[in-house]
């Protein structure tokens, strides 16, 4: 397929999303790697707000952030929380049969293990492979998930999730092309962006594209 082709398709699909989409990026969590990392891998397949402050992904984190402020920017003490402490509050929620709440155990582990260690957000460096790998090589987590944290923790990025490939897929099928991978989605979607909207921060893009698919009626595209 021609990427080309798909821009052009994509970017016609934009005039749909409301204007108000781009600015309801809820913020992330700046300079909070504890915070990031649970948010990212709560995120994984579930509801992310809800009417009910204290129910959802967001409204659980706010919980958790109440109870355990220390841990918000410090894997050591995130990990010190243990697996049990992190589950009352976020939830029993699971990736690929595994507690959510093992996967963030897991991964902070990996990254305090690493030479130097990742304990803070300032020691996180997105394009680092050796970073990068600390997550992914968690059973349950992937590379989609890594550029979330990485977004949550205001580095620019495109979550190519199951929105925003459905929101892409969508767009390409009204013109007779064939869906496309999340890789090349991800490229697709930064190609539109630099394009059609380089006003908008990266990461208010993406979540305006994610916002608009994710309030579609069941069964509409």
């Amino acid at each position: 397929m021609d990427e080309q082709q798909a821009v052009v398709a994509v970017a016609k699909a934009l005039d749909r999303i409301p204007e108000e989409n781009f600015t309801a990026w809820p913020g992330g969590w700046p300079d909070q790697i504890g915070m990031a990392l649970v948010d990212a891998v709560f995120s994984i397949r579930a509801v992310y707000k809800t009417k009910d402050p204290v129910k959802g992904v967001l409204g659980r984190a706010n919980s958790f952030l109440d109870a355990y402020p220390d841990a918000a920017n410090d894997l050591e003490c995130l990990l010190s929380l243990g697996e049990m402490r992190i589950r009352k509050v976020m939830g029993n929620g699971k990736t690929v049969g595994r507690y959510k709440s093992e996967c963030i155990i897991e991964a902070a582990c990996n990254f305090l293990s690493l030479t130097p260690p990742v304990r803070t957000a300032a020691h996180l460096r997105a394009l680092d492979p050796d970073h990068k790998r600390a997550y992914t090589e968690v059973k349950g987590l992937g590379d989609v998930t890594y550029e979330y944290l990485t977004m949550l923790l205001g580095q620019p990025g495109i979550k190519a999730d199951r929105m925003i490939r459905g929101f892409v897929d969508a767009a390409l099928e009204e013109q007779h092309l064939a869906p496309v991978k999340a890789e090349t989605a991800r490229r697709i979607v930064a190609a539109v962006h630099a394009a059609e909207r380089p006003d908008v921060e990266l990461q208010k893009f993406d979540h305006a594209i994610w916002m608009y698919q994710r309030d579609l009626p069941k069964g509409a595209n």
